[in-house]
């Protein structure tokens, strides 16, 4: 399946209530991580939920295009079910201040649950000094390799939190015209991990977006780049680019040699259509800004 975003508009017929049936987007979650046509015994058995819920599940996943049915097959013998997207977008219009406010309160709820769920399984016995910790209110499933790889992205982003910058001046008009240095705080920010004991699904993030900034979400730009086309090393090679690594340091960390690393790169740009690593980068993040020193 190629990488694919759904957009629904908020104002549409059952889009709300597919917003608030977590239950449902759940067990869709369970068939998108499963990245194949599953079966709803298949599906009772990943999840522990009974068959009678899983079909009103899939008939509202149906409903909404979110899913396929896909039909019985050796080996297969039942009817299956596959996911048709990875992302979930609900569109709505920013002017209209009664659809914002019911979306701040959706989102208000939505931290709420996360705070019960973290109360109700958070592992009491991890203790920070063994790992780090973020947060942000979904409730994902990482393997030890995502949760390795997620480190190390954290780490740099820690990096360059506390890297020196320089202190903004300005002219003390008051005075004798001196340079004033200034350091105010105009963001604060929270990284923190809440590992979760126990059996619990994992959620899908809703990307709630504004209609006029829709276009970041059009899959021709996210993922026509021919994202979906690249092999899984050219794949790996254009994602460490875009996080900045250099050709030798994804040579080392993918154990190939560097040349071996510039044929892949030359094959990745070709099908994404960017000629440079700064244009890689805008192109992946569906942001078309120009590269450092280009107007």
């Amino acid at each position: 399946m190629k990488n694919s975003t759904k957009i629904l508009d908020y104002r549409d017929e059952g889009v709300q209530d597919l917003m608030r049936d977590s239950a449902a987007l759940k067990t869709w979650e369970f068939m998108r991580g499963m990245g194949r046509t599953t079966t709803v015994e298949e599906m009772s058995a990943g999840t522990g939920l009974r068959k009678t819920t899983l079909h009103e599940h899939v008939d509202h996943l149906l409903q909404h295009g979110l899913i396929k049915m896909v039909r019985a097959r050796k080996p297969r013998n039942s009817v299956g079910y596959r996911s048709l997207v990875d992302r979930l977008v609900i569109s709505y219009d920013e002017h209209d201040e009664s659809v914002t406010q019911e979306l701040i309160a959706f989102s208000e709820s939505t931290k709420h649950e996360f705070d019960e769920i973290i109360e109700e399984y958070a592992d009491q016995e991890f203790h920070p000094k063994a790992g780090f910790r973020f947060r942000q209110t979904e409730v994902l499933h990482l393997t030890q390799d995502e949760f390795a790889e997620l480190r190390r992205r954290m780490l740099s982003v820690v990096s360059f939190l506390t890297m020196p910058r320089h202190a903004k001046t300005k002219i003390d008009e008051s005075g004798d015209g001196t340079e004033i240095r200034t350091r105010f705080c105009n963001q604060a920010i929270k990284i923190e991990l809440t590992p979760l004991t126990g059996e619990l699904l994992p959620k899908p993030s809703l990307i709630m977006s504004p209609r006029s900034q829709l276009d970041q979400w059009d899959n021709k730009k996210n993922h026509s780049g021919g994202m979906s086309t690249l092999t899984p090393r050219e794949h790996q090679v254009a994602m460490a680019l875009a996080d900045g690594f250099s050709r030798a340091q994804i040579a080392a960390r993918m154990e190939i040699s560097v040349n071996t690393v510039s044929t892949l790169t030359q094959r990745a740009y070709k099908k994404i259509g960017v000629t440079s690593q700064a244009q890689l980068a805008a192109r992946i993040t569906g942001h078309d800004r120009p590269a450092p020193g280009e107007s």
